[in-house]
């Protein structure tokens, strides 16, 4: 009575193995990285002077005027 009885679905396909790293790959782009980062940075007389609260409208560059 084959007909009262669920037919059991296939079983998911096995998954492959994936491929070994290439080690010597990797260590090239992130030694290409680093030396990217270290072009992008910037030295401290090319940032911006802002207080500790992050407000850039008082800065120290801003000359004082008559009017307040």
């Amino acid at each position: 009575m084959s007909m009262f009885k669920p037919k059991m679905p296939a079983p998911p396909p096995i998954p492959e193995v994936p491929e070994e790293p290439d080690m010597a790959q990797a260590a090239a782009l992130s030694e290409e990285a680093m030396t990217t980062e270290r072009k992008r940075r910037k030295g401290a007389g090319s940032t911006i002077v802002a207080g500790l609260t992050g407000n850039s409208k008082a800065t120290a560059t801003q000359k004082p005027t008559l009017l307040g």
